[in-house]
């Protein structure tokens, strides 16, 4: 080192760590473990049938993301499902302490199948930047009855820690 240089390091508060998230993992559900994820779940089911599942995933962004743009994000991702159709929104939802977005709905899986995805979307300030955090859960149609209601729960469960 130079005299003057300056040691950066991570993380630190110029470079802050991704949340630390939890959640539950129901009876039937396995972690998918190495799937490049903070967290994942599925639920075990017989082979050659569609895995119901909840995956999260943390974008960082710099502080001039808003929510405004993870809803407009989230709404074009949407779009581009086969067919999508919107069951249900809550522009108020409570997510992590903060304000966030839940969105579900039902698309075409290509196959004459319907795939139901419900996903939740938070922003998280976090320093000198923003942490998206969003969980989406997806079933089969015929897995609604199933697998659903583990989902949300699944959803409901997701903590800071």
């Amino acid at each position: 080192m130079t005299e003057g240089d300056e040691t950066l390091e991570y993380p630190s508060d110029a470079f802050p760590a991704p949340p630390r998230l939890a959640m539950v993992r129901p009876v039937g559900w396995v972690a998918l473990a190495g799937v490049g994820l903070p967290l994942a779940v599925a639920q075990e089911v017989p082979a050659g049938q569609f895995r119901p599942n909840v995956l999260v995933t943390v974008q960082r962004f710099g502080v001039g993301h808003t929510v405004a743009d993870s809803r407009s994000a989230l709404a074009k991702r949407l779009k581009a499902l086969p067919k999508f159709t919107e069951t249900l929104r809550e522009d108020a939802a409570e997510m992590l302490g903060s304000t966030g977005l839940r969105v579900e709905g039902y698309f075409s899986d290509g196959k004459g199948g319907t795939l139901v995805q419900a996903v939740r979307t938070v922003v998280l300030e976090n320093g000198p930047v923003v942490d998206v955090v969003e969980t989406t859960g997806t079933c089969a149609g015929s897995q609604v009855e199933s697998a659903f209601a583990d989902i949300r729960r699944i959803q409901d469960s997701l903590t800071l820690r």
